[in-house]
């Protein structure tokens, strides 16, 4: 009997590991997270100031840069919508890459 016992406890234990994937779409943990899924083809990426003094694996923040990489958001609809959508400032765009996929990726401070 204490076994019997013993294993419904750790069933009901386990169910919330279970069910909580399930679940993960609807929660505004799994937003916090893993961040919004928007499906746009459009990743946004913060970055701080001073980001490639700490080897952060981006070009550098010059002026230049910025925009053009502003420029190229304000000439596309696409990015236009996505920063948008974001809450993201035109002028808080560092740089945007392409990605292997054909996405987009957008980097703003």
């Amino acid at each position: 009997m204490k076994r019997f016992i013993g294993a419904v406890f750790a069933g009901l234990m386990l169910a919330p590991a279970v069910v909580s994937p399930v679940l993960a779409g609807d929660t505004e943990l799994s937003a916090i997270l893993f961040g919004r899924n928007y499906n746009d083809g459009v990743m946004a990426v913060s970055v701080w100031p001073g980001h490639a003094e700490r080897r952060a694996g981006g070009p550098d923040e010059t002026p230049s840069r910025m925009r053009a990489a502003q420029a190229e958001v304000a000439a596309d609809p696409m990015l236009v919508a996505a920063i948008e959508r974001r809450n993201i400032a035109l002028h808080n765009v560092v740089w945007v890459q392409t990605a292997a996929n054909g996405g987009r990726i957008l980097y703003y401070r």
